[in-house]
């Protein structure tokens, strides 16, 4: 039953039976009500080609511009089979509530979050996950899900001995799997506009499949009740992707509407980020970055345009 109940739950641990270049891991980002502490949480696991494996969570801190990395042996990471529900050592993570002990680390962090609120990502049969048919398909490199596309923080977190108050602040939920991130690739999120209930997503990359390579993206605008998603998948195309001095414009459209996005990249940290299962390769995300988004329909005419903060960022690789 879990071999099948993992495809249509994309959001549980996929990694049962899998112990050789192998990486998981879950996106847990949140962000104060007043704005001024942005923090995300990366729980996860690799293994390498020898079956060599580790737990770890992932920090970066966007305040100090600050990134860790604890790891732990793979001994001390346990999951459910049937919902998000990950511990790694005294760590805590669910689609509800993360709770953090790592008052024993140099950088250290205690605490915990709850989440009411919880928006998640609108599944169907054909579409159990963002990937949509993707979802099923077999030996890609990486795929990845959304887990949570807005929830309300309550709670507090003590780090680094200083305590910040999350209550009333926003998250997002989502997460990657499989042996290694693409060799390029462009990701951009942000749920904190000037009007409420938005929330966007926008990811490009280079996706090695059966020997070849194609460009796949994926990508929803979500106004209240209203969600805009525009994929490969879907027919949708990417009409501009240029990236110069920090600033990136995107352009996607379906037969019904266009998409444009304007990112300006802030600050960033260095992460580490899978290859072939090993957590070895150094990229940069900033989770303070800005952006403008405008939806427009066929004609032409304005349906939403509103500037975004606190967007995740990530530039990874030659791609223009």
């Amino acid at each position: 039953m879990y071999s099948i109940s993992r495809l249509f739950n994309p959001e549980i641990f996929q990694g049962k039976y899998k112990s050789k270049n192998y990486f998981e891991g879950w996106y847990y980002k949140i962000v104060s009500k007043d704005e001024k502490n942005s923090f995300a949480f990366i729980p996860g696991v690799a293994y390498d080609k020898k079956r060599n494996g580790h737990a770890f969570i992932q920090l970066i801190d966007s305040l100090n511009y600050r990134t860790e990395y604890f790891k732990f042996p793979i001994s001390e990471f346990h999951y459910s089979e049937k919902v998000v529900d990950i511990m790694i050592g005294k760590n805590k993570f669910t689609r509800d509530k993360i709770d953090i002990n790592l008052s024993d680390q140099d950088y250290p962090v205690i605490g915990a979050l709850e989440f009411d609120d919880i928006v998640p990502f609108p599944k169907t049969f054909s579409r159990p996950g963002i990937m949509g048919p993707f979802s099923f398909a077999p030996f890609m490199e990486c795929y990845h899900g959304v887990v949570n596309i807005h929830q309300k923080i309550n709670g507090s977190l003590m780090i680094n001995e200083k305590e910040i108050d999350f209550s009333d602040g926003y998250g997002y939920i989502e997460k990657d799997w499989g042996k290694s991130f693409p060799k390029w690739w462009v990701w951009l999120q942000s749920n904190h506009f000037k009007k409420k209930d938005v929330s966007l997503m926008f990811s490009i990359a280079k996706i090695p499949w059966l020997g070849r390579h194609f460009t796949g993206f994926l990508s929803f605008l979500k106004i209240k009740d209203e969600l805009h998603l525009f994929a490969t998948y879907t027919g949708a195309k990417v009409k501009c992707l240029e990236y110069n001095d920090g600033t990136i414009e995107i352009a996607v459209a379906d037969k019904k509407h266009a998409l444009f996005i304007s990112g300006k990249y802030d600050e960033s940290g260095v992460l580490k980020a899978p290859k072939n299962g090993l957590m070895e390769r150094k990229i940069s995300e900033s989770i303070s970055s800005t952006v403008k988004v405008t939806l427009k329909n066929k004609k032409g005419e304005i349906l939403f345009e509103d500037d975004g903060k606190n967007a995740g960022l990530e530039v990874v690789g030659k791609h223009l």
